[in-house]
C-alpha cells in the first residue's frame, strides 16, 4: 500500500500540472486517439527482448545458462547499473541488455530531473541516466565488434540507460539495428527528441504502468524546457489488444496522462514479469485498437491481472 501511495502522490502532482499545461485541445486529442495507424508489431520478437530484460535481474550463472553466447556481465564501479553482452560471431550480431531499477527507493533516486547538456550528442539528458550509460559504454567498448549488428534493450532505468547507450553507439558508428525498452522513464526534453529522430527505438508500455510518466512532461526545466519521450510507442492492454502510436502522435498524446485513470496504477504494473505476461498473450495473435477506446479494454483486463 505504501508503494501505491507514493506513486499516486507523484502522479496526482503530474495531473494537477497537466490541467494547466495540457497544450492540446480535447477535440484534437480525441481525433488523434480515434485513428488506428496500422503497424506490423512482431510480439514474438518483442517477447525475446523482454525475456532478456527480465533475465538481467537474475544471477550470473542463470544469465549464462539462458544466454550461452554471453561474454561479459558487469556492473561498472560507481554505478548501480548492470549489463550483459551477448556476441554471435556466426551471425555477426551483438546484444546488450541493461538491468533496471531495484526497489522503489532506488527508482526515486533514479528520477532526478536535473538536466545537463551532453557535449558529444548535443542534447539535454537526465544526468543520472547519462552517467550510467557512459560508465557502461566505457566498460563495454573493449568487447564490442564495430561492424556487428547491434541490439539494445532494458527495463525501467535500464530502458533509459539503454536508449542513451544506443546514442553513443550510433555516434561511434556501430550499426544499431533496434532499441526496445520496457516501462522506460523519460530521459530527454522536447528539443532532445527533435535531434533523436535517428534513434531506432520502440517503447513498450503497460497501460497501467505509471513509471513512464516520470519525470513529468509538465515539468519545465528553466534552461531546457519540458521532458518528452522519443520513438514509437506500443501500449499493452489485456489479452491480444494493444495500441500503437507513431512518434509524432505519442509525443502529442503524451503517453495518456490526460486520460489515464490513476485507480488502475500500481507498482505491480511496472514489474517486468507483468510485461512478459502481457506480451505473451499477444504472441499467437494481437489486435490493434484505437487509443481513445483503450480504457474499454483496460478496465476489463486490470481486475483480471490483479493477484
Amino acid at each position: 500500500m505504501q508503494r501505491r501511495l507514493f506513486l499516486f502522490g507523484n502522479a496526482a502532482s503530474c495531473v494537477v500540472l497537466l490541467t494547466g499545461c495540457a497544450g492540446i485541445s480535447t477535440a484534437t486529442l480525441y481525433h488523434l486517439g480515434s485513428q488506428v495507424i496500422h503497424a506490423d508489431v512482431n510480439f514474438e520478437d518483442i517477447y525475446a527482448f523482454a525475456q532478456r530484460s527480465n533475465t538481467a535481474y537474475l544471477d550470473t550463472r542463470t544469465i549464462k545458462s539462458k544466454y550461452p553466447l554471453t561474454i561479459r556481465i558487469n556492473s561498472p564501479d560507481g554505478t548501480q547499473a548492470r549489463y550483459f553482452l551477448e556476441r554471435d560471431n556466426k551471425t555477426h550480431t551483438q546484444f546488450i541488455t541493461v538491468r533496471g531499477t531495484h526497489g522503489v527507493k532506488n527508482l526515486v533516486e533514479d528520477l532526478d530531473i536535473a538536466v545537463r547538456e551532453d557535449s558529444k550528442i548535443d542534447i539535454p539528458v537526465n544526468e543520472g541516466f547519462d552517467s550510467d550509460a557512459r560508465a557502461i559504454y566505457r566498460d563495454l567498448k573493449p568487447f564490442l565488434k564495430p561492424r556487428y549488428k547491434t541490439y539494445v534493450t532494458g527495463h525501467s532505468l535500464g530502458g533509459a540507460v539503454a536508449a542513451i547507450l544506443a546514442i553513443h553507439l550510433i555516434e561511434d558508428e556501430y550499426p544499431v539495428e533496434r532499441v526496445v525498452t520496457f516501462g522506460q522513464p523519460r530521459f530527454t526534453t522536447v528539443d532532445g527528441v527533435k535531434t533523436l529522430r535517428f534513434l531506432p527505438i520502440t517503447r513498450i508500455v503497460d497501460e497501467n504502468d505509471i513509471v513512464p510518466m516520470f519525470p513529468p512532461s509538465t515539468y519545465l526545466d528553466p534552461k531546457y524546457g519540458p521532458y518528452d519521450h522519443v520513438g514509437v510507442e506500443v501500449i499493452l492492454l489485456d489479452g491480444p489488444d494493444f495500441v500503437y502510436l507513431p512518434s509524432q502522435d505519442a509525443t502529442r498524446i503524451d503517453l495518456g496522462e490526460f486520460w489515464r485513470s490513476l485507480s488502475f496504477a500500481d507498482v505491480a504494473d511496472h514489474d517486468m514479469e507483468r510485461y512478459l505476461q502481457r506480451i505473451a498473450s499477444k504472441v499467437s495473435g494481437a489486435r490493434q485498437v484505437p487509443y481513445s477506446q483503450r480504457q474499454l479494454y483496460v478496465a476489463a483486463g486490470a481486475d483480471q491481472l490483479r493477484p
